[in-house]
């Protein structure tokens, strides 16, 4: 990801490959695609709200959940198949519509993977950098660049917090994170927000 001073943590994550418990399925076979299209389509009764749509799947869940696309609409949904390859009984196939893939991210996607990975949800621009840094959206000297043009109020930093990040080997990535995240854990006081413990369960 090119890092140009600004990162916005949300942005990247709408723009970078699905993570975690969603894969996404662009690059899969038409008729990888066409299994879960035609299953929905079976299971599809007169009233549900899907009921005669056509959809295309864009990343299905590690459980039966599905993500689609609704065709000639900005709409998604995500659809949870039951795999009963018949016409199901209202509710089923339990069905979510979202206006847009954006909402879909902003409402279900990136809460989850804050959830997943024990990030914060109210976050100033310099808590989303070093955050970035720790999953590894920002590179080494990328970040280095960044730290050194800080304005140290204005990201409340304490002198010896401003001199004792300014003074770290950037190319030692696990010298950094410590130092980043024994001031991150002091300034969020909670065991659940641990930078290191990001980068494992991000990297893993």
């Amino acid at each position: 990801m090119m890092f140009k001073g600004t990162f916005d943590i949300k942005s990247a994550l709408k723009n970078e490959p699905l993570f975690y418990i969603w894969e996404s399925c662009a690059n899969k076979s038409t008729d990888f695609r066409k299994t879960f299209t035609d299953e929905l389509e079976k299971e599809l009764y007169i009233d549900h709200p899907l009921y005669g749509l056509e959809v295309d799947i864009i990343a299905r869940h590690a459980s039966d959940d599905c993500l689609f696309k609704i065709t000639h609409s900005n709409q998604v949904c995500v659809v949870h198949l039951t795999w009963k390859q018949a016409t199901e009984i209202s509710p089923y196939p339990l069905t979510q519509i979202y206006e847009s893939l954006d909402a879909w991210y902003e409402t279900d996607y990136i809460p989850d993977f804050f959830c997943i990975l024990g990030i914060p949800s109210d976050l100033s621009f310099f808590e989303q950098n070093v955050i970035g840094y720790a999953i590894g959206f920002i590179g080494n000297k990328d970040f280095e660049n960044y730290i050194y043009t800080l304005e140290r109020t204005a990201c409340q930093l304490t002198e010896d917090e401003y001199l004792t990040f300014i003074a770290l080997d950037f190319n030692n990535k696990f010298e950094v994170l410590i130092a980043f995240n024994q001031w991150f854990r002091k300034k969020f006081n909670d065991a659940r927000y641990d930078l290191l413990e990001m980068n494992k369960r991000f990297n893993k």
